[in-house]
């Protein structure tokens, strides 16, 4: 079960997002690890969207084997893939995460990955993150059904922790939102996330390929 997941978001820069998608996907193809490339559809008004690579990994020494590859130059072709997509980017930021808490099932999911992926970041307040961890994860244990992803950078802010949910379809988003709004529980927990944080973002994104599928 994968551990770590490194993270590439990457801004399209306009009238490339076509083009980008379909670098990414090869990039990803080429890389010979686990991950999933989405686009995001929905985000922040002040936000620009992009496209995301997700890379898998059981240990940081996977991890580490990208790297030497790369920085190695012994597949040059790897390095040659990952520059390209890059150029086809007006923004590119790489994050390290580790899986705290995976993805379950719930028992009536269906085999296979989501079409769409709801990230959501929370930034604690200073100090707060772990309380913010514990609150985020007692929410996820009385989740009915698929529980989502938890996780949180191995560098960079601290304070940042990240939850993923996938969704078989919009409708789907849509009915379990309006489950939670309409929750006693949710409501209060909610209260409990807004005085752990000094902000919160989220995105949706479709997915677009999926070495998994």
């Amino acid at each position: 079960m994968p551990n770590f997941i490194m993270n590439f978001r990457r801004v399209t820069k306009p009238g490339q997002q076509g083009a980008l998608i379909d670098s990414a996907v090869e990039t990803l193809k080429g890389s010979n690890v686990q991950g999933n490339v989405s686009v995001e559809i929905s985000g922040p008004a002040i936000g620009d969207p992009a496209v995301i690579n997700a890379l898998l990994f059981d240990s940081l020494s996977d991890v580490e084997k990208l790297h030497d590859a790369f920085f190695s130059n012994s597949d040059p072709a790897l390095a040659q893939r990952f520059d390209a997509t890059n150029a086809l980017s007006a923004k590119v930021t790489t994050t390290l995460f580790r899986i705290i808490d995976p993805i379950e099932p719930g028992p009536d999911d269906q085999p296979g990955p989501g079409k769409y992926l709801h990230r959501a970041v929370f930034v604690a307040k200073r100090g707060e993150a772990s309380n913010l961890l514990s609150t985020l994860q007692g929410i996820r244990s009385n989740m009915p059904g698929r529980k989502p992803m938890i996780n949180m950078a191995v560098a960079g802010n601290p304070d940042v922790v990240r939850i993923v949910t996938p969704y078989r379809s919009l409708e789907e988003l849509q009915t379990v939102q309006a489950r939670r709004r309409e929750s006693d529980e949710m409501k209060s927990a909610l209260g409990q996330i807004a005085g752990l944080t000094t902000m919160i973002r989220a995105t949706l994104a479709r997915g677009v390929y999926n070495t998994m599928a």
